[in-house]
């Protein structure tokens, strides 16, 4: 029997919305489940679920809202399907995209997790050129060790592996801790949290990669953006990744682990001297440094 999929949309503005869920519903895989829950203020988005009529969505809204955690959280637990695809409200998902990822955890035993070159688009669909984060992992389809692809995610501090509407991953391979999607060890990740997770799925097995761009990653305005609190806390957490990846056997290497260490300390010493940062980003960095050796900073 075809594996069942979830396909799980974090609902947080109805601006995207019908099309992210058009794309779930266009999808080539049948077998797929669409779960929404709904953290918008208003009715939009459960009136857009109401129109399409379709058995395969299964409708949750949240009031008082669950918030960025608490939602996907709420989602991973409401899923049936042996693997697991979330998707943000603003995003799209190319009608081939869960046929094609499947394809790879079929062919490569250990595989926990596949994912794909994701494109670059605008709020009016349009393409954007390529960043640093949207080049491709590699040059052609594969399979990648997950001890490997984990080394350079950490080293590199960029998630080329995407968002998590770019990766397709199994259901079984992630236990929840700490009553939260994205706790990893002692810490809760909200800037990092997409990458946290891929980590510990690439503790366990195995990635495929697809070089096809199988899914569409939107810039827009009316994208949330971070307090200076929230801010520094990205800041923070490329620390706490080295540590807990570190934690999780990644790094392994010595000198991998100190050239990780060394580049998390250039950043926070980069961003903690901005003359021009405010003063509750410069605050927060100050009480997390005593966390990182002196030497490090100075």
């Amino acid at each position: 029997m075809a594996p069942l999929v979830s396909i799980l949309i974090p609902a947080y503005s109805p601006q995207f919305f019908a099309q992210a869920l058009g794309s779930a519903l266009a999808q080539s895989w049948e077998n797929c489940e669409i779960v929404v829950c709904d953290d918008s203020p208003g009715d939009e988005i459960g009136a857009i679920v109401a129109q399409k009529r379709d058995s395969r969505i299964r409708y949750e809204r949240h009031s008082p809202a669950f918030g960025f955690s608490g939602n996907f959280t709420r989602l991973f637990g409401m899923a049936r399907g042996d693997f697991v695809k979330f998707l943000n409200d603003d995003d799209l998902l190319a009608p081939n995209c869960v046929k094609q990822l499947l394809a790879g955890f079929s062919a490569h035993p250990g595989t926990v997790l596949a994912s794909s070159r994701r494109l670059l688009i605008d709020a009016q669909g349009q393409g954007l050129p390529d960043e640093d984060a949207t080049q491709p992992l590699v040059a052609a389809s594969q399979a990648i060790d997950g001890r490997a692809l984990g080394n350079h995610l950490i080293l590199s501090s960029v998630n080329r592996l995407g968002e998590p509407s770019t990766v397709l991953f199994r259901r079984d391979a992630v236990r929840i801790e700490g009553g939260s999607l994205f706790h990893w060890g002692a810490n809760e990740y909200l800037c990092l949290a997409d990458m946290s997770l891929w980590l510990r799925l690439l503790s366990a097995g195995h990635a495929w990669w697809d070089e096809w761009a199988l899914s569409a990653y939107r810039q827009h305005g009316g994208q949330l953006q971070r307090s200076p609190r929230g801010a520094a806390r990205c800041v923070i957490e490329r620390w706490l990744i080295v540590e807990d990846g570190a934690r999780a056997g990644f790094l392994a290497d010595p000198a991998e682990r100190d050239k990780a260490i060394r580049n998390a300390a250039g950043n926070f010493r980069f961003w903690r001297d901005r003359e021009d940062a405010p003063p509750e980003f410069k605050e927060a960095l100050a009480e997390f440094a005593p966390r990182i050796p002196a030497e490090l900073l100075a």
